[in-house]
């Protein structure tokens, strides 16, 4: 793994033309996938967080969103601000030409937001879509108890397929996804135990072990814990949890900014 350059979107864009996939953390659930001259965007949010928000962002914004040149796709799992930011996608899809590709929430939220329908496409448990000739998309189900028509994205590729789990919580369809598909990396929310530990927003240490374990996930790398102050929690006790449910599983922690190739 590399640690960030002094630009963070020229090193994304000036990458190599090669067959690795490159997975840059954008901190948060944000991430950038670039395999040979495609890239994608998941759920990245670029810009600062409204005045009225009562949680407080710790990362600083990597780039403005209007400054990305290259984008086939932004990708969110479900509606809620820090996974579908209007004025993030808006930026991305008009100065890159990229689509937009969401659940039905998503997709009405950026539509009226003022992005033209014709460049998004819904997707819904169940759906597939090619975006590029190196990536390939398919929607699976969630379980967010703070948005029902949140998805898992699985995206495929030549060097192995890259789940995000969006918000979703310890369910038993990781079981299910581990039994059908090869999951080469699983990026899964990570975070403190709030609003109640009975119903929090992300999975904690020993849930995101059982997720990996359940996926059969060669690489586990936790995100979320690093966006806000009232939930940012040190991923590293999960280390050890993982090592004893799933040995075979490498544990990888991709700050913002940096770079996990494959």
């Amino acid at each position: 793994m590399q640690r960030p350059t002094s630009s963070l979107l020229e090193e994304i864009e000036d990458s190599p033309s090669n067959d690795s996939v490159r997975i840059w953390g954008l901190s948060g659930a944000g991430f950038v996938l670039r395999c040979k001259d495609d890239v994608i965007y998941i759920d990245p949010w670029l810009v600062p967080p409204d005045v009225k928000r009562t949680t407080h962002r710790t990362y600083p914004i990597p780039f403005a969103p209007g400054k990305v040149t290259r984008g086939n796709a932004v990708i969110s799992t479900h509606e809620h601000e820090d996974h579908c930011n209007v004025a993030t996608v808006k930026g991305i899809v008009e100065s890159s030409g990229a689509i937009f590709v969401g659940p039905k929430s998503a997709v009405n939220k950026v539509v009226g937001g003022g992005l033209p329908e014709s460049k998004t496409v819904t997707v819904a448990p169940g759906s597939f879509v090619s975006i590029s000739h190196s990536f390939k998309l398919r929607a699976l189900e969630a379980q967010d108890p703070y948005e029902p028509l949140a998805v898992v994205i699985l995206i495929e590729s030549e060097r192995g397929n890259i789940l995000h789990s969006g918000d979703t919580s310890y369910f038993s369809g990781f079981r299910e996804i581990g039994e059908k598909y090869e999951v080469k990396v699983a990026l899964l929310n990570f975070g403190k135990q709030i609003p109640t530990p009975e119903k929090p927003y992300y999975m904690n240490a020993e849930k995101v072990a059982m997720a990996a374990r359940d996926l059969r996930a060669k690489i586990v790398v936790p995100m979320h814990w690093n966006l806000w102050q009232e939930t940012r929690e040190d991923p590293r006790p999960i280390e050890p949890i993982l090592k004893s449910m799933s040995p075979e599983s490498k544990f990888i922690i991709v700050e913002g900014g940096e770079l996990l190739q494959i």
